[in-house]
Order: C-alpha cells, then structure tokens, then sequence
C-alpha cells in the first residue's frame, strides 16, 4: 500500500508540475518578453553629450563574401557616433571580403578603418584567431565584437551601447533579429528570432542569468584580460558565453542594448537554418549541459503535450481540445512578440508566418536531438570537435 500511495502522489505531483510548466512557459514568458520588447526595446538614449562618448574599436571578422556584404558593412562606415575605429580581420589573402572592404576604405577615407589579413594562431577559435591582430592594434577601452552578417539599421545602436555602459557595467549585448528578407528561409528566421528565440532570451536575461550571443557586443578591454585573453577564450567553441561570465566574475553588470542585432546575410534557406539549429544545440549542450533536461520543456510541443496530459489526468479535460487551444494561444502570442519586435511593416503575410511558424515547432525536437548526438560542428571553414566545457579541438 505504501509504494502505491508513493507512486500516486509522484504522479499527482508530477502533473501539477506540468500544469505549472504551462503557466510559466505559455503566459509568464510570453507575457514577460512582450512587454519587455513594447516597453524597453528601440529606445533612444536621451541627454547625450556627444563630446563627451568614448572612443569605440569595431572588430569585424570576415570570412567569404554573399550578395549584402558590402551594404551590411557600408552601415558601419555611416554609424552616428563620433569616434570610432574600423578594423576589419580577414583569415586569407585572397579572401574576396577584402575587396569589399578596400573599396569601402576608398569610398569612405574620413573613416578611421584598417584591414588586417592573416590572423594569428592562438588557440582554436577561428574567429578570434581572425580577429587578434586587430584586437592588439585597437586603440580604445571599448571594444565592439560585430559579426560580418550584422548591418546596423538603426543609425543610434553604438550611441545607445556605449550609453548603457556605465561604471558597473562590463558588457552590453544585443537581441539577435533579422532584416526583412524575401523567401520562405528569411520568414522561417523571422519565425525564430522573433518568437521561441526572442523569448527565451530576454526572459533569461531579465531573470539575471548569463545569456550572451556574439553577434554584436560592446564590452570592456578590462572583461577580456579578466577571461584570461583571446589566447583562454579561444579554448571554447562559445567564447561569447565566457566573456559574459567572465564580465560576472569581475563584479560587472551584463546589460541588453535597446536595439537588436539585425542579421543580415545574403545566404539562407531552410537547409542552412537547420544546420545552424544542430550547430547550435551542439555547442550549447557542451557548455550547458543543463540544457539537455530543460530546453526540450520550453518549447511548444513538448510542453503542451506534458499538460494535456497532466489536465486530463488532474481534471478529466479533453487532451485533443487542450492541444488545439495551446497551439492557437502560443501561436498567437509569438506573433504578437514578433510584431512587437519588427519597426518596419512585416514583408509576409500571416498565412505565410504560420506556415514558417509550425514547420520551425515541428522540427526543433528532431534538431535539437540531431545535435545532441553529435560532438562535431562545421564552422566557416573548418570542422571541430566539441569536448564537454566547451572545449574546442580542430579536426584535421
């Protein structure tokens, strides 16, 4: 009788907690990213003394060139701020993105920008291996780490950055979000950086935990010694992640720009986007291991699956229905979050977004198991091996 009455209540118990998972996964996140983009997102710093903003070293990595390359690079030279440096890094000498950005240095000569080419070995990170020779030419405290897919659509992001740097401050990251971009792979980007990813990383970030991508972050030369250099990041495959622990580990505040980073590469299909899903899980599962428990919970499916049945066991509801109206409200809620998000008129119809919407929530779990087995990643131009940590290995 003892093990039956056990086993009830870790049943009883455990449907309770999938009818909690609902409630802070479908309403308090949602919720709480929504109202986060509608009351604090494309904010614009007010009462800057201009003279007064310090100097701000731009690292750009490039690896190859696409179709906006030379527009999304042609916003850094027209960035609104009044000193800056541009240093851009790549890895071959007969890389094409050299062209590119030779042709802008000639286009723009009042702006204060270096090519570097050859990079320097100092661990297995490409990019920061990329990025080295820039990074001990720059001249200013502040450092800016942008990706070459990133275009600068609001003429006020760096102003707004260094503006949320204050004192206690050691590193401001942006949102990751997306140009308009025409085509199904550009809506199912759409889908994703303006719903599940959008959430999770602000509701993350407001919770106070350390959530970081590398797409566009200002932080401080002062953070990047305290990681040990870019000789200790580039150890790891997620050397964003460690320089936001690293900017915790010296007592400094990690704060979200006003502005997100706008992903801009003229590259993208809903093959490459599911590489990068697998790429990604990889590389989060070997840092946070964490992760392989508790994201599969926060996603629509798994998540309305577990309550449907936790209500029918709890209070005999139909599952069926459950699973319909769990599907409309989240679905209706990530669209409302996206259109929250976008400053500019949607460039796809809502039919359109549903379509990308339920492929994006019907393939995240295979994904997202596709890269949990897997400890290998292609990146750029190489192939690594994952270690757990975080450790990076190249594969010859």
């Amino acid at each position: 009788m003892d093990y039956v009455f056990y086993l009830y209540s870790c049943v009883f118990g455990l449907a309770w907690f999938f009818v909690c998972l609902e409630a802070v996964c479908l309403y308090l996140f949602h919720f709480m990213a929504i109202l986060y983009i509608k009351l604090c997102m494309h904010r614009n710093p007010t009462h800057v003394i201009r003279e007064d903003l310090p100097g701000v070293s731009i690292l750009k990595p490039l690896v190859g060139v696409d179709s906006n390359l030379e527009d999304n690079l042609e916003t850094f030279f027209k960035l609104d701020y009044p000193r800056f440096e541009l240093l851009f890094c790549v890895q071959e000498e007969n890389d094409p993105a050299r062209k590119v950005v030779e042709s802008l240095m000639e286009r723009y000569p009042h702006v204060d920008a270096k090519l570097f080419v050859g990079g320097c070995k100092v661990g297995n990170n490409p990019k920061l291996n990329n990025l080295m020779p820039g990074y001990c030419a720059s001249r200013y405290d502040l450092i800016m780490i942008s990706d070459s897919g990133i275009k600068m659509v609001y003429a006020n992001t760096l102003t707004e950055m260094v503006y949320n740097m204050t004192p206690d401050a050691g590193l401001i990251h942006a949102l990751p979000f997306c140009c308009n971009r025409k085509g199904f792979g550009a809506t199912l980007d759409k889908a994703y950086f303006g719903g599940s990813h959008a959430r999770l990383y602000v509701c993350i970030n407001i919770l106070g935990f350390t959530c970081v991508t590398g797409m566009s972050n200002l932080l401080r030369r002062s953070v990047i010694a305290a990681a040990g250099g870019f000789e200790e990041l580039a150890k790891y495959i997620s050397e964003d992640c460690y320089m936001g622990l690293a900017t915790v580990k010296s007592g400094l505040k990690i704060k979200l720009s006003s502005f997100p980073a706008m992903q801009n590469p003229g590259n993208y299909s809903v093959k490459s986007f599911g590489k990068r899903m697998v790429r990604w899980t990889t590389v989060r599962t070997s840092s946070v291991p964490s992760t392989i428990i508790l994201e599969p919970f926060s996603e629509m499916l798994v998540c309305g699956l577990c309550c449907a049945w936790a209500v029918y066991y709890l209070f005999n509801f139909d599952p069926i229905l459950f699973i319909m109206l769990h599907v409309l409200q989240w679905f209706l809620l990530d669209y409302i979050q996206l259109y929250a998000l976008q400053t500019e008129p949607l460039n796809f119809n809502k039919f359109d977004f549903a379509v990308a919407w339920a492929y994006r929530e019907c393939t995240t779990l295979y994904h997202f198991l596709k890269g949990c087995v897997r400890n290998k990643v292609t990146w750029r131009t190489g192939t690594f091996k994952v270690k757990w940590g975080g450790f990076l290995e190249e594969v010859c």
